[in-house]
């Protein structure tokens, strides 16, 4: 020992040996994102836009697909060949238009010249491409989803990519697991995918709503207790915990456990041990894999702090819907799987797809305090207008503000106001709802209401005459109409010229 300490006197310091960083160390760059095409296979293809790199935005960009294999999602005729170019550098993107090409909505409205887009991790800027598909584009840090194939958890987001890793990591040990998380957000999703790839796969997974256990019966509902040993005990009841012996115990909701309950629950987590009602101590093999919606630290706290850190050995943060955008359209997808309807049942006319890119605009524009619960629920009440796919009861509330608070709504306001403003809009139902603080729905359900006509309601030859009439502006008729350009260009095309 001494000779070899002696040894290492004589040894030049070597240089420090930098750990390989992971894929999250590395600086987020802008990437684009499908959020909706009428191929469902395009959806959640990224496209990432390097540092000092100048992309050309249009039929030929190539994306990777939700496998990792490229796709060229913007590969559509009624798509320019280049749209525009994207650059980034020092941190700002710049997208050039090129002039003639066809067009690109951004925030209710028509992008014609250069634009700057601020970026941040978390925020999305919504693009309508041509009425063909809408792209999300933000900030994110690159990752190789591998396990995306394997995995019951929908999205390509960085922090679904990072909690699927988190959950294989979880899943491989014999820890117990806290999921938190706001509500709707998946957490008993997240609990199925431990089970899943645990190793008690094969044992049961039982879950229970600890908010549900009435006080006075939740000692014996988790424990079991013999017959007879409280009023009403006619027979002996195993008790959760046995129920789960060699698999796993899902406890939902188990910040609203009485503080008494949870002192019993330390104890048997600590000990495996479980103290029968009337009966005797018995030991019980199993893991507990909790959720909660509810603060779990700091004043607020739902949980005992010996309860928390024991819970939560392995801890699993599920993000809000809202840090996710980007993720709407393989949510939609996944949701409509089987259904029968929706964006995907059928091979969909032009206007029909138009009518889908609005409402994905609309979608990206909500703050979902529901989260993924409360998503579905909208896509369940979605239904086909003659024009649009109309989101019914949908308050949206402007991206930037990411609040749920919401905008008043088409009844406040009187008829003829309401008539002057959508006069004054085109008819252009986005910039209506830009200008005014209304809601798409509602503007669709008051303008059918107040019997202003759909392009679709024209016939070929009427629209031709207006057309004539004025010189074919396209503008200028369509004002006539009493619709917008929009909706008269994606029903005749061939007047664009």
């Amino acid at each position: 020992m001494a000779d070899y300490a002696k040894s290492l006197l004589d040894v030049k310091t070597r240089p420090q040996v930098a750990m390989p960083h992971s894929t999250y160390s590395a600086k987020p760059i802008p990437s684009l994102c499908v959020v909706y095409h009428r191929d469902a296979s395009m959806l959640g293809a990224r496209c990432a836009i390097a540092p000092n790199q100048t992309i050309s935005l249009g039929r030929e960009l190539k994306f990777t697909d939700a496998n990792g294999d490229p796709c060229f999602p913007l590969l559509d005729p009624y798509i320019s060949r280049e749209l525009g170019a994207f650059s980034y550098s020092a941190d700002e993107l710049i997208l050039s238009r090129r002039a003639g090409a066809s067009s690109i909505e951004y925030q209710g409205g028509v992008l014609t010249t250069d634009s700057r887009f601020d970026l941040a991790e978390g925020h999305w800027h919504t693009l309508n491409c041509s009425n063909r598909l809408v792209l999300s584009l933000g900030l994110e840090a690159q990752t190789n989803d591998d396990l995306v194939l394997m995995s019951s958890i929908v999205g390509r987001n960085p922090s679904i990519v990072e909690m699927r890793r988190t959950i294989r990591r979880a899943a491989a040990t014999e820890d117990d697991v806290l999921i938190t998380g706001p509500t709707g957000v998946g957490k008993e999703g997240v609990a199925t995918e431990l089970h899943r790839f645990s190793q008690r796969r094969a044992g049961p997974l039982v879950a229970v709503n600890m908010a549900a256990l009435p006080a006075e019966l939740a000692a014996s509902e988790l424990f079991g207790a013999e017959k007879g040993a409280y009023t009403g005990a006619l027979s002996a009841k195993s008790g959760y915990f046995r129920e789960a012996a060699g698999g796993i115990l899902f406890m939902d909701e188990i910040g609203d456990a009485l503080p008494e309950l949870q002192a019993q629950l330390l104890r048997a987590l600590e000990s495996r041990e479980i103290q029968v009602l009337g009966g005797s101590t018995q030991a019980v093999d199993l893991r507990v894999v909790a959720a909660t919606e509810l603060s779990t630290q700091g004043e607020q706290a739902s949980l005992r702090p010996a309860l928390f850190h024991r819970l939560a050995q392995q801890h699993i943060q599920v993000p809000p819907l809202c840090q996710r955008l980007d993720d709407i359209g393989l949510l939609a997808e996944h949701y409509f799987a089987g259904k029968g309807r929706g964006p995907w049942s059928a091979e969909p006319s032009d206007t029909e797809v138009a009518g889908w890119c609005q409402v994905f605009v609309a979608l990206m524009d909500y703050a979902w305090p529901g989260n993924v619960r409360e998503l579905f629920a909208v896509l369940g009440q979605i239904d086909l207008d003659r024009d649009y796919p109309l989101v019914p009861d949908l308050a949206l509330a402007p991206e930037a503000e990411r609040t749920a608070t919401t905008p008043k709504m088409a009844g406040d306001i009187s008829d003829d106001t309401f008539l002057q403003a959508l006069e004054a809009c085109d008819y252009e139902v986005a910039k209506l709802a830009q200008k005014m603080p209304i809601s798409r729905p509602s503007i669709y359900r008051r303008r059918d209401k107040l019997g202003v006509p759909k392009a679709s309601d024209y016939s070929a030859q009427e629209v031709q005459q207006a057309l004539i009439a004025y010189g074919g502006d396209v503008g200028a008729a369509a004002k006539a109409l009493k619709v917008s350009k929009a909706a008269l260009l994606r029903l005749y095309p061939e007047y664009g010229g």
